[in-house]
């Protein structure tokens, strides 16, 4: 009777670990393959948020430009032209830094033409305000520019 007791004991207490360990491995499974399911959708947000933090970088490396930097710019987009005059002036509106530019070139039409095309493509957050172009002698014109630009 003894032995019978035993191996009924033993028996049931082999059942018992091996279904234990049976549900341990199937919770250990299922939670591995719910942790890669949410390591690939944190992989994927990291990278939508990488795309975006580089689109809004090359969005504000628009706004980070002094009258320096605009100095350089016109003196290397003018190569044809005369350089009268240039006014640099600043403003504080809410923290926000708008630069005033004025601008007084000679030249010939064709060449004030494409000064004003390349400051517009300049990869700059600009607004030209004032254009006025005066006709000096035969074909040399005179243009003035007035232009902002926003600095953070």
């Amino acid at each position: 009777a003894f032995k019978i007791h035993d191996r009924f004991l033993e028996d049931i207490f082999q059942k018992t670990l091996v279904e234990h360990n049976y549900l341990a491995l199937n919770e250990a499974k299922i939670e591995n393959s719910h942790l890669k399911e949410i390591e690939t959708k944190l992989t994927k947000q990291i990278k939508t948020e990488e795309e975006k933090l580089k689109y809004y970088k090359e969005k504000l490396h628009l706004f980070f430009y002094d009258k320096d930097f605009f100095n350089k710019k016109i003196n290397n987009l003018s190569k044809n032209l005369t350089i009268n005059e240039i006014k640099f002036s600043q403003e504080n509106k809410n923290f926000i830094h708008y630069n005033y530019v004025f601008l007084s070139l000679n030249g010939n039409f064709k060449d004030l033409l494409n000064f004003i095309q390349n400051l517009e493509n300049l990869p700059i957050a600009l607004k030209i305000d004032k254009i006025k172009l005066y006709n000096t002698q035969g074909l040399k014109l005179k243009l003035d520019l007035m232009f902002k630009f926003v600095n953070l």
